[in-house]
């Protein structure tokens, strides 16, 4: 069964704006999370501040307990999507909870450290046109479970970001949270249960030729891991082999980047939604059978 799709396309001259874009995925997420929370009682999702918590600013914290066990304690992930409303910067993060500190930061988000992310990515705020198409994308299937919400305020590449994505790692059975800023550049934290240590990503592992053809899906869509300490360090780190972490059935990879969602309908009969520059794809129509 595909997942589940909830268009929330809005256009500037709607007066709609970015806010109460937010604030209708907001209630999906909550919806969302309340049954993700009952099917996985050992690992529970939580949101420390969400869209309408911080004036001026729109966005979320994201908290993700797992199950596994470091040192006795619940390994604790965390996620930040932040636009300030006033300058239109995107703060995007990703990482361990035991880097994050409450605070003004962020308006009220405050402050990760560790893990990977940027702010250098912004928004168009008003009086320009507002968002031209906004997707909530989920599932509940046990084992698959996912939440995801995109929006892509321009018909050209570099105004989109996939702002929420709450995924099981099929091969951990993990939750990992992942995000991208407005260019498609992605930040991801997940738990490696064999090692056990933190895994980080700025890329998925995909097989992609830039343009040529065939053009193709690619699943199941991995993250690429990259080590904890991505700063050039002597003597250098040993090389390691990862785990890989894999995205539930619905999500995919498309090897070409649209300008903005794209339509992809391959030979079997399937129907996939593109969300973004990261090439992250969402199945709307299971294979014709």
């Amino acid at each position: 069964m595909a997942a589940t799709i909830t268009d929330l396309s809005r256009r500037g001259d709607q007066g709609f704006g970015l806010p109460g874009l937010f604030a209708e995925a907001h209630a999906l997420l909550l919806a969302w999370l309340t049954a993700a929370n009952g099917q996985n009682p050992s690992q529970l999702l939580s949101v420390l501040t969400g869209p309408v918590d911080a004036p001026g600013f729109c966005g979320w914290t994201i908290r993700a307990r797992l199950a596994a066990l470091s040192g006795g304690q619940p390994v604790e992930l965390m996620s930040q999507w932040v636009a300030n409303l006033s300058s239109g910067a995107v703060t995007t993060h990703a990482g361990l909870a035991s880097g994050f500190s409450p605070g003004p930061a962020l308006g009220g988000h405050g402050s990760l450290t560790g893990g990977v992310g940027t702010t250098s990515s912004l928004i168009t705020l008003p009086p320009q046109p507002l968002p031209l198409g906004a997707v909530v994308a989920s599932s509940l299937a046990a084992g698959q479970e996912f939440f995801c919400f995109a929006f892509s305020q321009h018909s050209f590449s570099n105004r989109q970001a996939v702002a929420l994505l709450i995924a099981k790692d099929v091969v951990s059975t993990q939750w990992h949270l992942s995000l991208t800023d407005m260019t498609g550049v992605i930040a991801t934290v997940a738990w490696n249960l064999a090692r056990p240590q933190v895994q980080l990503s700025t890329a998925f592992r995909a097989d992609f030729f830039s343009s040529a053809t065939p053009l193709m899906l690619v699943r199941p869509a991995q993250w690429l891991p990259i080590t904890p300490t991505i700063v050039f360090t002597t003597p250098l780190p040993p090389v390691q082999w990862w785990d890989p972490v894999a995205l539930p059935v619905d999500l995919a990879l498309y090897n070409r980047t649209f300008t903005s969602f794209g339509y992809i309908k391959p030979a079997d009969g399937s129907e996939w939604l593109q969300l973004g520059g990261a090439r992250l794809v969402v199945r709307l129509k299971d294979p014709v059978s």
